[in-house]
This record gives structure tokens, C-alpha cells and sequence, in this order.
């Protein structure tokens, strides 16, 4: 467990604010707050959240241990542990977006955001951010169609509870990396939670919507996919994303 919680009323962002710390003392500290005020998600993406209504936290992690030409398996680690806390609440199945959001039903319920330090062949202190939907009952950013606990279950959640319990859940997914065995359940675990795995649906593609499904993911945790040809196509991040349809758009495929 982690040795101390920073709690912040207001902040820029947690993932920079605890980038900032030395580094010994971002080891196993999550720092969270009510209100981020340049909450960021992946790339240029900013995060919407109404202040005191979501989980907005980042937390220290070492992955010394792990050599950075694996980085990616942390990307898998942390969505698993925290669909390992969903399960035991939402009464639908929750997947993983590649490459680490938390989707319901396609509409987006969580997002990950991971800055790695790198030491030569190996992993240094991985800052992990993650911001989850709780509260809040109306959202603004239509593409990614945005969800939250309370809009599926119709009640309130206690956000200190949830926060201990996914800080824990995202640590002992991060564990199982230590051995050959563990990496091996939490790749089979994450294509078995992946988001339109061996589904036909459409993407878009250097603005063009295309037809793939998803296959695998590669060594360096790059979309692999098929188009109906069954020509291969390996895709970087940012270099593919669901094809945008608004909620009235009678195509839009969830």
C-alpha cells in the first residue's frame, strides 16, 4: 500500500504535481484532488471533470524491475486493476479501450495517462494518472460519448473508498509483473477485456474511415488489426481511433 495520500483541494494536475517531487518520494504516494485545473489526458486531450464529483489522482509507482522495451505491459496492468474494482460494482461488463482507457458500452468511463523515467534498458519511477467518472451527471465533450458510476447506478459513490480500493487493485496488477508467469495472465487478461476485439467495426485513419478488426497487440503494445482483405496493419498510438459519430448520428456503432 501505498505510504501516504496527499490530498489537494485544487491543483493544475496531479500527474505534474507529482512529477515535480523528487524521486524517492513519488514512490507508493498518490496524490488526488477535487479540482484539477489542466487535467490531461492522452496527447493534446484535456480531462473534463465538475470539481468534488470525480476521482482525479495520480500515484507513484517503481517499475525499476521491469525492462523498458516492456513499458507497455504497465498500460495493461493499471486498466486490469481497475476493472478489477468495476466488476465488483457495475451490473455491466466494463472494457478496456486501447490502449488504456475503461469504456461502458462505448462511452468513456475512465482514462489513464502514464509518464514512465527510463535508466538505460530499464524502468525507472512511472508516474500513473487516472481519472475516473463518478459523479458527475452531465458532460460536454461528445466524442468519447462520456459515462460515470453514478449514471449507471443511479446512486451516489463515497470517493475515498473507491480511491483506496482501485490504488490497491492498480498495485497488485503491478505485482503480477515481477514474474514470467504473471505477464503472460496480464496480456491473456487484457485481450480478453480489450474493446472490440475480433469485431468488425469502423475507425478512422488519417481522416479516412476505415474497416478493421482488432487482432493482437504487438511486443510494443501497437494495435494490430485485418481489413477485409486480411492485409495486416499495425497501428502507433494516435494513429487510429473509433470513427467519431454524435449520439444522434443513427450509424454511430458503440
Amino acid at each position: 500500500m501505498p505510504s501516504r495520500y496527499l490530498h489537494l483541494e485544487r491543483v493544475g494536475s496531479t500527474n505534474a504535481y507529482l512529477q515535480e517531487m523528487p524521486e524517492q518520494e513519488r514512490i507508493s504516494c498518490v496524490v488526488f484532488a477535487d479540482e484539477q485545473l489542466a487535467g490531461k489526458g492522452m496527447g493534446t486531450n484535456s480531462w473534463e471533470s465538475s470539481p468534488g464529483m470525480n476521482l482525479t489522482f495520480s500515484m507513484g509507482v517503481d517499475m525499476s524491475f521491469l525492462k523498458a522495451a516492456d513499458q507497455f505491459l504497465l498500460s495493461q496492468a493499471v486498466p486490469l486493476g481497475m476493472l478489477d474494482v468495476l466488476d465488483t460494482m457495475l451490473p455491466v461488463r466494463a472494457f478496456v479501450k486501447w490502449p488504456n482507457d475503461i469504456v461502458v458500452d462505448g462511452k468513456k468511463l475512465a482514462g489513464v495517462l502514464i509518464n514512465s523515467t527510463i535508466r538505460g534498458q530499464m524502468m525507472g519511477v512511472s508516474v500513473v494518472g487516472i481519472g475516473l467518472n463518478v459523479n458527475q451527471m452531465q458532460f460536454q465533450d461528445w466524442p468519447t460519448h462520456p459515462v460515470s458510476l453514478k449514471m449507471i447506478l443511479g446512486s451516489e459513490v463515497e470517493l475515498k473508498p473507491l480511491l483506496e480500493k482501485l490504488v490497491e487493485a492498480v498495485e497488485q496488477r503491478v505485482q503480477w509483473l515481477h514474474t514470467d508467469e504473471g505477464i503472460v495472465k496480464i496480456r491473456e487478461d487484457y485481450l480478453n477485456r480489450l474493446y472490440r476485439y475480433r469485431i468488425w467495426a469502423d475507425y478512422e485513419v488519417n481522416g479516412l474511415r476505415v474497416r478493421r478488426i482488432i487482432t493482437g497487440i504487438d511486443p510494443f503494445g501497437r494495435l494490430e488489426t485485418l481489413d477485409e482483405s486480411e492485409r495486416k496493419y499495425v497501428y502507433d498510438i494516435k494513429e487510429i481511433s473509433v470513427y467519431p459519430t454524435k449520439p444522434e448520428d443513427p450509424s454511430a456503432i458503440p
